[in-house]
């Protein structure tokens, strides 16, 4: 079990799909904001080819097929790869659910970007869903991040987040915490999600360092909490 005290400044919806195995290549379809899906422009044989195998069909597939322009963009509400019981193993979703969290861990000087994988999603969920109804947030609060190794019922092992409130921000500390909102928030949302993400869908949480100066992302794993 590894814990981390930290600030989270900013929490971002996410969504990728990767039909087949996926885990050298890009997702087939992408939404940054967990609502617009935006399916790859040049997508793989082998990517179409598994797509079209999948126990759920995205819809772009009978468009590129039928060689149809594709729409601005995809809702993900009602794509038939979000809903439960999509996956080809299991009753999750075929295209998985994650938050991008941006977090000032206690003694750091440089923030850093973890992703949660849709083990971890419910449980973020929850707690902001409980600081809501005490009229607080998520970004208010100082938060004490565990995770903790499970298994499923098949056997395999994978990651799943613990978060309590450890205690409210100081006045000062929350008008700091809300400026570096407004410096992220729209860096967040335009993140692109590419193969390094797939780790955290199998049920890893990714945790990187943020340049605040470049925007860079670093995965120096000697730095990271997690």
């Amino acid at each position: 079990m590894k814990e981390v005290m930290a600030i989270v400044a900013v929490s971002q919806k996410a969504r990728a799909y990767w039909p087949g195995t996926g885990s050298d290549q890009a997702p087939l379809c992408t939404s940054a904001d967990g609502v617009h899906g935006n399916f790859a422009i040049a997508p793989t044989k082998t990517q179409l080819t598994d797509a079209v195998n999948h126990r759920a069909v995205h819809p772009a597939i009978r468009l590129y097929d039928e060689q149809k322009p594709f729409p601005d963009y995809f809702d993900c509400a009602s794509c038939p790869l979000g809903q439960w019981d999509s996956a080809d193993k299991g009753r999750g979703q075929a295209c998985k659910s994650m938050r991008r969290l941006v977090i000032f861990v206690d003694g750091w000087v440089a923030p850093a970007l973890l992703t949660l994988p849709p083990t971890s999603v419910k449980v973020w969920d929850i707690y902001c869903s409980a600081l809501k109804n005490k009229r607080s947030s998520y970004f208010a609060v100082r938060t004490k991040l565990t995770l903790e190794k499970a298994k499923s019922a098949g056997g395999d092992p994978y990651s799943i987040l613990s978060v309590s409130m450890a205690g409210a921000l100081t006045l000062a500390e929350t008008q700091a915490v809300m400026e570096l909102r407004r410096q992220f928030a729209e860096y967040v949302r335009e993140l692109p999600i590419d193969a390094s993400d797939y780790v955290t869908v199998d049920g890893s949480t990714q945790s990187q360092t943020i340049d605040p100066e470049t925007g860079e992302i670093h995965s120096d794993a000697s730095q990271i909490p997690f």
